[in-house]
């Protein structure tokens, strides 16, 4: 008899049990997804995801998921994001990217990998050898209307935007010896400049301020250099000047400064007129004082938005949850790296763009009313 009960009684219990972890209105359920993601579902409806570097997420009580997780699921194939010169600031925007899209957006892979930059991610792009690449809002317009490097080419009307992740700053180093403080003081040096990488958009500002500062190929030596090449010759004093064109601080600027005394070169408010009258993606900016070593002023340049860009053809949901996945993780992603700064404003990230957005990174804009 006391057998008897003592199984009714468990029985009871399991039923009780069941009862109440199956009720999905007042219990909790717990699921996990790929990429070892954890999601529980409480009793007012929201939901919460822990992502493998332990942050956590809620949902509001409609139930739409406010993190790259919920229902959604990526099913094609890997990604690969173009970035630039391994020694400047896209490769690396390029690598954070794609560790953001592959530890947020579930089920999706992405690799980052290096090339001459946003000319030749544009390119890539629109032929299909890219799914995704950084670029530089000029070169994306030039791409889009078949102008300057793209001249003949018939434009990319396929190019679209996912955002704006930091802005691109015009940098010239020079020894602080030469008693240079702006680009035009080294006019009369005669000496040799780093343009950066051939065909690159350091290359195309660098001519372009360097023309507005009075230095051209007659009065100079202009050699196409990687931007760490560039920052060690003029470490080394064998070149004048050299540029980068990228997110501050770049981090071969960095190294020259850290074995030499260094300056940045500016350019006077009529020269910053000039140069964005000829190239109006550009806008007047500063390189804010401590962003190198022994920098103790702002210096003022020129700069432009550098995108995540895309082709047309990407699915909507894609696009979708990558522009979702820049909104949500954007201070994630300042901790990480210093020159994503500027998604602190996340208007930054959507707004006044020189091509077209994905229309699934649109409508999630306008949800979240960065866009109206």
């Amino acid at each position: 008899m006391k057998k008897i009960i003592s199984l009714l009684l468990a029985l009871a219990m399991t039923l009780a049990l069941t009862a109440c972890g199956g009720d999905t209105d007042t219990g909790s359920a717990q699921t996990t997804g790929a990429n070892g993601q954890s999601q529980t579902t409480g009793a007012n409806g929201q939901s919460q995801t822990t992502v493998a570097n332990g942050q956590s997420q809620n949902t509001g009580a409609n139930g739409q998921s406010q993190n790259t997780g919920g229902d959604y699921k990526y099913t094609g194939g890997r990604l690969t994001i173009g970035g630039a010169d391994s020694t400047g600031t896209m490769y690396a925007a390029a690598v954070a990217i794609a560790t953001t899209f592959t530890n947020n957006i579930n089920g999706m892979d992405v690799d980052a990998t290096t090339s001459t930059g946003s000319n030749e991610n544009a390119k890539k792009v629109h032929s299909g050898d890219l799914q995704l690449g950084m670029c530089s809002g000029d070169a994306a317009l030039d791409a889009v209307n078949g102008t300057g490097k793209f001249t003949g080419e018939g434009g990319y009307s396929d190019l679209r935007a996912i955002g704006a992740v930091y802005p691109s700053l015009s940098n010239w180093v020079a020894l602080k010896s030469s008693g240079y403080k702006y680009l035009h003081d080294a006019k009369d040096a005669k000496g040799t400049f780093g343009i950066g990488p051939a065909a690159s958009t350091s290359e195309s500002s660098a001519l372009l301020g360097l023309k507005i500062a009075g230095i051209t190929k007659d009065n100079a030596n202009l050699v196409n250099v990687t931007l760490g090449e560039g920052a060690d010759n003029v470490a080394n004093g064998t070149m004048t000047a050299s540029t980068a064109f990228a997110g501050v601080p770049v981090g071969a600027h960095q190294n020259a400064a850290a074995t030499k005394d260094c300056v940045w070169l500016g350019f006077t408010d009529e020269e910053l007129d000039a140069i964005c009258k000829e190239n109006p993606a550009y806008y007047k900016t500063v390189i804010p004082k401590e962003t190198y070593k022994g920098q103790t002023e702002d210096v003022s340049t020129f700069g432009v938005k550098c995108m995540v860009i895309c082709n047309e053809k990407m699915g909507y949901d894609e696009a979708y949850q990558m522009a979702k996945t820049l909104y949500e993780q954007a201070e994630t992603m300042i901790r990480g790296n210093g020159f994503f700064y500027n998604m602190a404003e996340k208007s930054f990230i959507a707004i006044d763009l020189p091509i077209q957005l994905h229309p699934g990174a649109e409508a999630f804009y306008r949800e979240v009313g960065i866009i109206k």
